[in-house]
Order: structure tokens, then C-alpha cells, then sequence
């Protein structure tokens, strides 16, 4: 069977000259390159210690958090939550095959 290969989220450095463009393919990978911790806890209006939470265990982010991360990070509601959805499904197969 072949393996389907994850979705990934286009990110766009926008302060970079020329432009990089990153295909993270978790969130953890998205949350590296989108900026420094402190930033992106102040503009994503969570605490850091819910930002490590949700960067070690995407499955437990809420809608609304999403959400409010793909607006702030400036990429698609759609790809953000395909990204933590792969991300979520293979951490249960994982936790499925380890039992």
C-alpha cells in the first residue's frame, strides 16, 4: 500500500528578501519558521504554556484556536487544519501500533 503523503501548508517568510517559501508539514514545523515563540503567543492570544501544548499535541487545539492561527500566520484555514488533521491521525496510529 502506498503511503499518501501529508498536506503541508504554504508559508511565506514575508520579512525575507527574496521571499522563502516553507512547506512545513506539522504544526510544530509551521510554528518554527512562522516566528519567535513570543510572538506568536502575543498575536495568537494563547498563553506559552498552551502554545507548547498545542506544538507537542496538535490534536488538542480547538476550532476556534485554528482559526484564529491561520489568520494570524496568514495561511488557509483549509491547509492549517488538513496539516493538524494528518498530524492528529498519525499520532493515533502511532499510539495504536505502540499498544
Amino acid at each position: 500500500m502506498s503511503k499518501i503523503p501529508p498536506p503541508t501548508v504554504a508559508f511565506t517568510e514575508p520579512l525575507t528578501s527574496p521571499p522563502r517559501v516553507h512547506y512545513p508539514v506539522t504544526l510544530a514545523e509551521l510554528l518554527e519558521v512562522a516566528g519567535t515563540r513570543k510572538r506568536i503567543v502575543e498575536a495568537w492570544g494563547v498563553s506559552a504554556r498552551t502554545y507548547d501544548t498545542r506544538k507537542r499535541s496538535p490534536g488538542t487545539c480547538t476550532v476556534g484556536e485554528l482559526q484564529q492561527l491561520a489568520r494570524v500566520l496568514q495561511v488557509s484555514e483549509e491547509e492549517l487544519f488538513a496539516v493538524v488533521r494528518a498530524e492528529a491521525a498519525r499520532t493515533a496510529e502511532d499510539d495504536t501500533a505502540s499498544a
